[in-house]
């Protein structure tokens, strides 16, 4: 039986169960973060926990653990559930909202399954996306930010899937290209990589992160940059990032096809070099 780690205790996954009252629950006051573990070591743990500890920070929502509880905790539960390669979700809500402010507590919970990482036919032959009918508000005060409050995302994901495709690109009000449901986007044209800026605004992907990073230590030319319509269309190459996909070479957006319509070399070199990164940071690890 699997078990997760429940504010200050591993338990079964089964008898793991949070208030009525939780502001989670009731209103989507929370935060999340998934990760993925390579030889039962978190990829990016830091930039992670750093996130985490800025949005509750930024949106009050109250976080009394310090890292060094969360890794532990986390440790815990790919030992107990004898996990090596995994997605690991962190979930932080505000706790239960029927008690005063001044003894509240949040509610944390750890939870591991064994990684289960795209098909690999979107590597061999990449993936098509379609264009959210939704809009990305930067008004919103949780916009930047993974917030439990993740419903408009999964109703334009479902859309994407029914009509075949693996993920749908948001704009901004104003035509700006911001990210996918789950993803941050990059395009290439002639050679440059360009991505959304974090103003626009988008989250500060983990991966996202991890690409910039490798095409300047690559020396390889890359910018944040206002995008529209027509960049994305007019783009070479584009691909998408998170952490379990890593980098996703997108071939066709709605019916257009990207570039020649086939994974473009930028988007192929991204993917070896993002490997190589994690087996440089996780190495041999605990695992067995």
């Amino acid at each position: 039986m699997s078990k997760v780690f429940l504010n200050d205790r591993l338990v079964d996954e089964t008898d793991a169960m949070v208030s009525v009252a939780d502001g989670g629950l009731l209103y989507g006051a929370g935060l999340f973060e998934t990760m993925r573990t390579c030889h039962r070591k978190v990829f990016g743990l830091d930039d992670h926990l750093d996130r985490l500890f800025a949005s509750s920070r930024h949106l009050s929502i109250d976080l009394p653990f310090d890292k060094t509880f969360l890794a532990s905790n986390i440790d815990q539960v790919l030992e107990a559930n004898g996990l090596t390669d995994a997605r690991l979700r962190l979930t932080l809500t505000s706790g239960p909202i029927s008690v005063p402010d001044d003894q509240r507590r949040p509610t944390l919970l750890i939870a591991a399954t064994t990684l289960q990482g795209y098909a690999a036919e979107y590597y061999n032959k990449g993936v098509r996306v379609i264009l959210c009918p939704y809009r990305q508000n930067p008004s919103d005060p949780l916009t930047g930010h993974k917030s439990t409050s993740y419903f408009p995302r999964m109703l334009a994901l479902r859309l994407a899937h029914q009509g075949g495709a693996a993920e749908a690109l948001w704009f901004t009000p104003d035509g700006m290209l911001a990210e996918g449901c789950v993803s941050n986007i990059f395009l290439v044209k002639e050679g440059c990589i360009l991505t959304p800026p974090l103003d626009t605004p988008v989250l500060p992907g983990i991966a996202r992160k991890t690409v910039s990073r490798i095409a300047t230590e690559r020396s390889m030319e890359w910018f944040e940059r206002a995008l529209t319509i027509d960049d994305l269309l007019g783009a070479d190459e584009a691909f998408l990032t998170n952490v379990i996909m890593k980098v996703l070479p997108v071939t066709g957006i709605e019916k257009h096809s990207v570039g020649n319509g086939s994974i473009g070399p930028i988007s192929r070199q991204l993917l070896v070099a993002f490997d190589e990164q994690i087996e440089n940071q996780c190495g041999k690890g605990k695992g067995k």
